[in-house]
C-alpha cells in the first residue's frame, strides 16, 4: 500500500469519526434525531442511484451484475431478519426496545455495507482509473452513515461507552475491507470491479429502505418534514453527481 492509498483510508476513517460526534455529544430532541435519520436514508438512496449503480453498470451491465446487487440486499436481509431479529421479537411493543433493535440491525447492516464498500475501494486501488470515484462515493456518505448510526444509538439510549465501541468498529470496517480486498484482487481484471460495487449497492438499498426509513417515518407527526429531510439527502447526492459529471 502506497502513501496515497493510506491517505484515502485515513480520510474515510476520519469522516466516520467526525460524523458520529454530533449525535453523541450534542443535545438533540427525539424529533430532530428522526429527521437526521431521514436525511441519512436519502443520502444512502442517492449514493446508490447516482453513484454506485451507474459506476457498476458502466463497468459490467449484465444479468450477473444485477444478481450480485440483489445478493447484497439479500445478505443483509438474512443476517438481520433471520439471524438477529428473531431474538428480539418480544420487545417490539416498546419504543425504546424497538429503537434498540433498529440500532443493532443498522449496525450490522452498515458494517456489512462498509466492508463491501471497502472491498470496492480495494478494487479501485487495483484499477486506479476508478479509485477516486469510489473514494468520493464512500466518503460522501460515510460521515452521514456514522451520524445516522450514532443517532439511532441515542434514540435507543445505548450507553456512551458501548456506542463508542460499536461506532469504532463501524469506522474501521471500510479500511479493513479495502486492505482485505487488496490481498485477493491484485490478480483480477477490471471486469471484476462490478461485483463488490454491486454488492455494496444492494446493502445500501437494504439499510435505507428496511432500517432507516421505517425508523424515520414511524412517528405519525410531521411526516412531511421527514419526507423533505429525506429528499434533501437525495438532492445533495444528485448535486455531487452533477459536479462530477
Amino acid at each position: 500500500m502506497n502513501v496515497s492509498q493510506f491517505s484515502l483510508l485515513a480520510g474515510i476513517l476520519l469522516a466516520a469519526i467526525l460524523g458520529a460526534l454530533p449525535p453523541l455529544l450534542g443535545r438533540w430532541s427525539d424529533r430532530q434525531l428522526h429527521l437526521f435519520v431521514a436525511f441519512g436514508a436519502g443520502v444512502f438512496l442517492g449514493a446508490v442511484f447516482f453513484h454506485l449503480v451507474p459506476e457498476t453498470i458502466t463497468e459490467q451491465s449484465d444479468l450477473w451484475t444485477y444478481f450480485m446487487l440483489l445478493n447484497g440486499f439479500m445478505i443483509v436481509l438474512f443476517v438481520e431478519r433471520v439471524l438477529v431479529r428473531h431474538q428480539h421479537h418480544d420487545c417490539d411493543d416498546e419504543a425504546e426496545h424497538r429503537h434498540q433493535v433498529v440500532g443493532i440491525s443498522a449496525f450490522i447492516g452498515l458494517s456489512i455495507h462498509s466492508l463491501l464498500a471497502g472491498f470496492a475501494l480495494g478494487a479501485g486501488f487495483v484499477v486506479p482509473s476508478v479509485a477516486l470515484v469510489i473514494f468520493l462515493a464512500i466518503i460522501t456518505h460515510k460521515s452521514v452513515a456514522a451520524f445516522s448510526l450514532a443517532t439511532v444509538f441515542r434514540l435507543s439510549k445505548t450507553p456512551l461507552r458501548r456506542s463508542i465501541v460499536l461506532l469504532s468498529i463501524f469506522a474501521l470496517c471500510t479500511p479493513v475491507g479495502a486492505l482485505l480486498s487488496l490481498l485477493i484482487l491484485n490478480s483480477l481484471q477490471e471486469y471484476h470491479f462490478s461485483i463488490p460495487t454491486a454488492l455494496a449497492s444492494g446493502t445500501f438499498i437494504y439499510v435505507a429502505t428496511m432500517d432507516l426509513l421505517p425508523e424515520a417515518f414511524h412517528d405519525v407527526r410531521k411526516r412531511l418534514a421527514t419526507f423533505v429531510a429525506m429528499s434533501a439527502g437525495i438532492l445533495i447526492m444528485l448535486f455531487i453527481a452533477l459536479l462530477g459529471a
